[in-house]
């Protein structure tokens, strides 16, 4: 199997060898030299954005409060999401103690670990230079600064994709041999699926470069036997949640079908137009319109087929998605690893292009290439720079939108304080949430007492994970405090109410309160 990518062009290094130039892989000092700098940027980023999380006076989230509840028990699933994050965050919560930092803290050391998977990737495909792009590249993306500042599944999904991403890469560029390499891929990707289920579009990826290579590329295609590899070891490490999954009546395919909500189609092309104008966010304005080149095929390397195969379903899928129903903009985030590598080696893949007599200089299209490459990163960097002074500060200032999306994490010690107080007054242990978010924050603040805290499910058909494993159920002489949005009680079965009603007021945002009624 041969190199699949065509070889790039290479600058003389005496006109360009800082950390973006395609500095000559023969001069090892240079190249050990920038590989230096940019690995102690990398670091740099990575502590200032831990030291802001140890600062910031943000409360943890909904998901966030929910996944260390999880870590709580261990298990191979959950109600509705697989496991990998509730475990990282139960051994951070061990080691560190009860601290919402202590629930953040592991999210920018995962992200830098993807960058040095990327890095890695990118100079097996081109150059150490591009290994350097594609590390800074990830370290910016706006994406990436806020899953650095809040724990979710993307997180350690998107460090395990790189993974295989890297695995696929060596076997392709003839590093690894192709059983040992897609076995090493499969099981990459199904840790990646123990984190979100979104690892599954690597199926289709994988597919689509098979059937790619082998029309295109006859000299570098992969063999049928690799996607059975491949699938050997993603069901190797992906089976605990798999059979938990059949043992729970599919508790979680559950979920995601409901949170698709295919059943409410829309046929709504806005909704696709916004996805992919969201991506402008996710990825940053000038990176993401410089990542788009990764569809033009038509003189394509099997490197660019590669990063192609891997990009492009995931975008794809969701932007069908987002036409039939919804989508979030971070339901494509697997596209990204192949979308920064394509961006990181793209100023070097100048070779294949047009040489006749009135076309640009290779050195000078490389150049261009990088220039714009580097500005694009540039401004990612001071977005990611302002993510930081917003999560250190808890607010973000004068930028403020209306809504605040903020919000969301504060005031939720607050509550706690006055549940509590209105607990004592009543001689009660037992809260009733009004739902998901309370009830997942409450069980927080509550984590060193004996208050239990249960959701009252009303139609019967668990629809979140407190319904599902907290429910409250009658039981005589028990003394329960309820919270809820309105005046009035909340019509729970037979129970009594005493006519004292309190109320939680908290400020949240600068038009905003959250008010709740304690009965």
């Amino acid at each position: 199997m041969a190199t699949p990518n065509a070889t790039p062009y290479s600058p003389d290094d005496s006109k360009d060898t800082g950390m973006w130039a395609n500095g000559d892989p023969r001069d090892i000092s240079t190249n050990l030299r920038a590989d230096r700098w940019v690995f102690f940027i990398l670091l740099a980023i990575t502590c200032l954005r831990s030291l802001s999380i140890l600062a910031s006076p943000l409360e943890l989230g909904v998901d966030e409060a929910q996944y260390w509840l999880w870590s709580q028990t261990f298990d191979f699933g959950y109600f509705t999401k697989p496991p990998l994050t509730s475990w990282i965050i139960g051994l951070s919560h061990a080691a560190f103690g009860h601290h919402q930092w202590a629930v953040r803290l592991p999210a920018p050391w995962l992200h830098l670990l993807t960058a040095l998977v990327l890095w890695r990737g990118a100079v097996w495909l081109a150059s150490p230079a591009a290994g350097r792009r594609a590390a800074l590249l990830w370290i910016t993306l706006p994406a990436v600064g806020l899953g650095s500042f809040l724990m979710s599944t993307d997180t350690p999904l998107l460090l395990f994709w790189s993974a295989g991403l890297l695995a696929i890469i060596g076997v392709m560029g003839n590093r690894i041999g192709i059983e040992r390499g897609m076995l090493l891929a499969g099981a990459a990707f199904g840790i990646a699926f123990l984190a979100k289920y979104a690892a599954i579009y690597a199926f289709p990826g994988l597919v689509l470069l098979i059937v790619i290579t082998r029309v295109w590329h006859a000299e570098t295609r992969l063999p049928l036997k690799a996607l059975i590899w491949f699938g050997g070891g993603f069901l190797l490490l992906a089976s605990p949640n798999l059979i938990w999954n059949l043992s729970h009546d599919f508790a979680t395919v559950r979920h995601l079908g409901d949170n698709a909500n295919l059943a409410r189609q829309s046929y709504d092309i806005g909704n696709s137009i916004r996805f992919i104008g969201a991506q402008f966010l996710t990825a940053g304005p000038l990176v993401f319109a410089l990542m788009l080149g990764v569809f033009s095929l038509r003189t394509a390397a099997a490197t660019h087929v590669l990063l192609f195969a891997f990009s492009a379903p995931p975008l794809l899928i969701i932007t069908l998605q987002a036409f039939l129903s919804e989508a979030n903009a971070n339901w494509a985030l697997t596209a990204m690893p192949a979308l920064v590598l394509w961006l990181a080696i793209w100023p070097s893949q100048v070779s294949g292009l047009s040489q006749g007599p009135e076309s640009t200089p290779p050195h000078t299209r490389c150049l261009t290439r990088r220039r714009l490459v580097g500005m694009a990163a540039g401004v990612n960097a001071l977005l990611a720079a302002v993510l930081v002074v917003i999560c250190w500060a808890g607010s973000m200032g004068p930028i403020t939108p209306e809504s605040d999306p903020l919000r969301r994490l504060r005031g939720w010690h607050d509550l706690a304080v006055d549940t509590r107080a209105v607990l004592t007054t009543h001689d009660a242990r037992t809260v009733i949430a009004d739902r998901r978010a309370s009830a997942a924050l409450l069980h927080w603040h509550f984590h060193d007492s004996d208050i239990t805290v249960l959701v009252h499910d009303d139609d019967g058909y668990p629809s979140n994970h407190f319904e599902a494993n907290h429910p409250w159920t009658p039981t005589p002489g028990r003394r329960t405090v309820a919270l809820h949005a309105h005046e009035t009680p909340p019509a729970i079965g037979t129970v009594l109410w005493n006519a004292e009603t309190a109320l939680s007021d908290t400020k949240i945002a600068q038009n905003r309160s959250r008010r709740l009624y304690l009965f």
